[in-house]
């Protein structure tokens, strides 16, 4: 099972890329450390110091935790030999139970050579209550750490773990890797969303979570402090990380999470901000209150209201804000729109009703550059795709990686969608960025009934 080219698709597509930025970083900062003689002790002790205490931390563990073996906790080592096996270990790494004090986790590690993963006691309770597929897949994902070589790269970026936001990015495009391989190597995708929603709410609840109504509480969050909390973190946030293992096992998915792009922009404007606060209060002190003055009072209508109607699905609080004369078009940090939100919810009322007020369905956001087209094919909103094209939108146009609103829905075998974009003129044989055509994603995904209407509708044979 442990196929090179399939291993290779596992990996989240930032990971390489985050890494390659975290190394350069640290040697940047190794190399100017070394042209001072003062700092150039620094460097023992950046590399030092934290190996240290990883060693002291794991001795400890070592010596007080319960290690797994054929004899203790047998049908455990079974899993954790039928994963290795699976993944192509070539030893199998030592597992060692802790308690945690009320803490749900796990991690892997490193300790003189010999790989490690801990598991917290009261994850590893899940053995006691029927959750043997939930503990399976934690397990798989701690090993796939280790596969990965997570814990050695790490070593090797310290400086960059030191930063705010690269190391931090790098770690979370490492999880997504990592939850991929403990879906793929188990073979158990529901248990991966059953094991994340227990490090969400325990292992007691988690069987009552309607994780739909989860994500899109989650989904609906936004902010500046909200951005800068995942930003600021090393896993990304629960919601994002089950979404994204539905998306990968071809799940139906009622929520769309639209991620920024733009943390490095936001990044110099939040420094700008701190360094220059002083300044720009003296300086533009009048020009500043007369700014607060013209913000609209409290109770007034606002680009936001339609934004936030939209998006939980208010029609007549919408019509209200639309009659007020707010612009249809508004959109938030994000880029989407007031139409996006409509076609998610597959709110065909309100979906007319924003485009009778003349909203523009090609209109882009900025995360993947997708159209209210895209957003309401990938949800199966049929009904709001439907409005879409009788009102004009284009369904050739191409997101940043060249899909097509068709590649989405033939990717998905949704083969009433795939009906309705090419009898409104959608090209079957545009391709992405990959070279691949809409009837090569369904093709690759098993919809052969799908891939043949395309070639026939198409110039291929």
């Amino acid at each position: 099972m442990n196929d090179p080219n399939q291993t290779s698709s596992l990996i989240h597509k930032k990971e390489e890329r985050y890494f390659i930025i975290a190394l350069v970083f640290s040697i940047l900062v190794y190399l100017g450390l070394l042209l001072s003689i003062v700092l150039i002790f620094v460097i023992p002790l950046m590399i030092l110091l934290p190996l240290f205490a990883r060693a002291i931390a794991m001795a400890t563990i070592r010596t007080n935790g319960v290690k797994i073996t054929a004899r203790q906790f047998p049908e455990v080592h079974a899993m954790v030999q039928e994963q290795c096996g699976r993944m192509g270990f070539a030893a199998v790494p030592d597992v060692y139970v802790m308690e945690s004090g009320g803490f749900l986790n796990a991690f892997a590690s490193r300790f003189f050579g010999r790989n490690m993963v801990v598991l917290y006691s009261d994850l590893f309770e899940l053995i006691q209550s029927g959750g043997d597929r939930e503990l399976n897949y934690v397990i798989a994902h701690e090993l796939a750490h280790l596969k990965r070589n997570h814990v050695v790269k790490q070593l090797l970026i310290i400086p960059a773990l030191w930063f705010p936001f690269i190391g931090e990015a790098y770690s979370r495009a490492c999880e997504y890797t990592c939850d991929r391989m403990a879906a793929y190597y188990t073979g158990d995708p529901e248990a991966a969303l059953d094991g994340l929603t227990i490090l969400a709410v325990g292992k007691s609840m988690y069987k009552r979570v309607d994780r739909d109504e989860y994500l899109l509480q989650s989904s609906r969050e936004k902010g500046f402090f909200v951005w800068l909390a995942e930003r600021l973190s090393t896993h990304p946030t629960l919601p994002k990380r089950i979404h994204a293992i539905r998306q990968f096992a071809g799940m139906p998915q009622s929520t769309e999470f639209a991620a920024s792009r733009t943390w490095i922009v936001a990044l110099v404007i939040a420094a700008a901000a701190v360094t220059g606060s002083i300044t720009v209060g003296v300086v533009f002190s009048k020009g500043i209150m007369k700014l607060v003055d013209s913000l609209p009072a409290a109770g007034t209508a606002t680009e936001s209201d339609l934004l936030a109607a939209a998006s939980e699905g208010d029609l007549n609080r919408v019509r209200e804000l639309l009659d007020a004369g707010i612009d249809p078009n508004a959109t938030d940090e994000e880029g989407w729109t007031a139409l996006m939100w409509a076609v998610q919810l597959d709110e065909a009322e309100l979906t007319a009703a924003l485009l009778e007020a003349g909203a523009d369905p090609d209109l882009v956001e900025q995360t993947y550059e997708e159209t209210a087209l895209t957003v309401a094919v990938y949800n199966g909103s049929l009904e709001s795709a439907r409005l879409l094209l009788m009102n004009g939108a284009n369904p050739n146009l191409q997101d940043s990686l060249g899909w097509t609103p068709l590649m989405t829905a033939a990717s998905g075998g949704d083969m009433e969608a795939v009906r309705l974009l090419l009898d409104a003129g959608a090209d079957p044989d545009l391709t992405d960025d990959s070279a691949f055509t809409a009837a090569d994603y369904a093709m690759e995904n098993g919809y052969d009934d799908v891939a043949a209407l395309l070639l026939d509708r198409g110039d291929r044979i």
